[in-house]
């Protein structure tokens, strides 16, 4: 059961329709769960949503990987709806089913190119620990440049704060949620 109920365009008041508005438009109708219930503190859902949509939207990392390394991220924390929204994202993104279901062997199957393992790898200890060691790093170097490392980096680390705010809310996923 979530912890906090989620907003509705009542809920939040005349001042903030806007925000609703905005959802609707980035995001589509229905509004996923975790930004009905950051819907809650309007201002701060105005800063999520572009956040979120910038790391969508405005980068140059390829898409498989981000979402590798988000699919990581949730395997890691055990966040379930992150996991089930992203393995959608990473469909669109044209990773085939039998990859996405190994995602947690990416290390010995062979389905993972190198720079896929590097990603998971980096998306994993980050997760972990909160640091990357100089040869994982190196790693990256090899096929990222400056902006792509630094994407993930952020990625990585906005996925973290993610699912940050589904665990200990108890965000549950959307009564029309169809995975891919």
């Amino acid at each position: 059961m979530p912890r906090i109920g989620n907003a509705s365009r009542d809920s939040v008041g005349p001042d903030h329709q806007g925000l609703f508005d905005r959802l609707e438009a980035l995001r589509g109708k229905p509004i996923e769960n975790v930004f009905l219930a950051v819907a809650n503190a309007p201002a701060l859902c105005d800063g999520v949503l572009a956040m979120a949509m910038s790391l969508r939207q405005s980068t140059l990392l390829d898409r498989q990987l981000r979402e590798l390394a988000v699919l990581t991220v949730g395997l890691e924390t055990g966040a379930d709806y992150e996991i089930a929204h992203h393995w959608n994202s990473a469909v669109k993104a044209g990773l085939p089913h039998v990859k996405l279901e190994r995602i947690a062997e990416f290390e010995t199957d062979d389905l993972f190119t190198a720079p896929e393992r590097a990603v998971m790898r980096f998306a994993r200890d980050v997760t972990r620990t909160g640091r990357v060691d100089d040869g994982l790093w190196a790693e990256l170097c090899a096929f990222l440049d400056d902006q792509e490392r630094l994407e993930l980096v952020l990625t990585t680390a906005w996925y973290n704060c993610v699912v940050r705010i589904l665990l200990p809310l108890d965000i549950t996923l959307e009564d029309w949620f169809a995975r891919l």
